[in-house]
């Protein structure tokens, strides 16, 4: 008995091994955004994720569910009444708020698939690596830098956000988004700023936030939302991996912005070198937002920093002013 229970123990640690090894090879262990030890913002991607189950279609809740405020996430700081009142109506901004998380609730999850098939879909082409072609130049891109890991700053978090840049004044408001991604963060920002610029490098996510961007004004008209103009495009905010993106004037995102915003916790070391090149360019006053990796250039000053919440977690929000 003793010589058959010790061998049924073993049997079960070898079967658990291999069902632990086994997933490692689907990609499902650890599990998702759980930390591991030795995790880098510059790890190289050794080959594509594996593929991931579809993201069911969203599901419009009623007029009755989207006016009752049911599923709002708390905000951390400060008050929604009291950023609100930046922007004059208090009530029509909580009901926008209700407006962007009917239409992007299920953003992150489709943004996070959406990006993750545009790398797999390179690679057939992961050996033009070091190619001075547009395919080898995007591979290179995908294989030496995290930048294209998809997440998203929360819902109520925003609030932190708005509050962290202060009254800005002038009516001519101009918010850029940085890797905009869905377009989430866009919608947000058109209940505070007059224009919206969205730039995306990755068609598919560009094509997915179109969408959105059309079902989120359609609902916004219905309830009476007022939004500001959203400007969405499919560019590399740095200009490396396609033009550099310019509007109808010839002018660039850093001439235009009084805030810019880069959700940028997984962006390598020189992607942030590049936009710290930039957000220098941007007009004295200006603010530039950044999450976890701070701006090191002189031009810049921080002024605000706290702790926000984000689809992987908590993380440092960072606020400068250009001097």
């Amino acid at each position: 008995k003793l010589e058959r229970s010790s061998c049924n123990r073993a049997v079960g640690v070898a079967f658990h091994l291999v069902v632990v090894v086994a997933a490692m090879v689907d990609g499902l262990w650890p599990p998702a955004n759980q930390h591991r030890d030795g995790d880098s913002d510059d790890d190289m991607p050794a080959a594509p994720p594996e593929e991931q189950d579809e993201v069911e279609a969203e599901q419009p809740l009623s007029p009755a569910v989207l006016g009752s405020g049911r599923g709002t996430e708390p905000l951390l700081a400060p008050p929604e009444e009291e950023v609100a009142g930046l922007e004059g109506d208090a009530a029509g901004a909580r009901h926008g708020v209700r407006v962007v998380e009917e239409v992007y609730s299920k953003s992150c999850e489709a943004g996070s698939n959406t990006a993750m098939d545009a790398v797999r879909a390179l690679y057939p082409h992961w050996s033009e690596f070091n190619a001075n072609t547009e395919m080898g130049r995007r591979v290179k891109w995908a294989r030496c830098s995290n930048d294209w890991v998809y997440g998203e700053l929360s819902t109520g978090s925003f609030a932190s956000l708005i509050a962290g840049t202060g009254p800005i004044e002038g009516d001519g408001r101009t918010f850029v988004d940085l890797g905009c991604g869905t377009g989430k963060v866009t919608a947000l920002a058109s209940l505070h700023f007059a224009n919206v610029l969205g730039l995306e490098l990755q068609i598919e996510l560009h094509s997915m936030a179109c969408a959105l961007a059309e079902r989120f004004h359609s609902l916004a008209e219905n309830h009476g939302v007022r939004t500001g103009t959203m400007s969405l495009h499919q560019a590399d905010f740095l200009g490396h991996l396609s033009q550099s993106w310019t509007n109808a004037a010839g002018q660039h995102w850093w001439e235009l912005a009084d805030v810019a915003y880069a959700c940028s916790p997984k962006f390598s070391k020189e992607t942030m070198a590049g936009l710290d090149d930039l957000a220098a360019l941007m007009r004295p006053g200006a603010y530039f937002v950044t999450v976890r990796h701070p701006l090191q250039n002189s031009a810049m000053d921080e002024v605000w920093r706290g702790e926000a919440i984000f689809s992987w977690g908590r993380d440092d929000l960072i606020v400068y002013r250009h001097k």
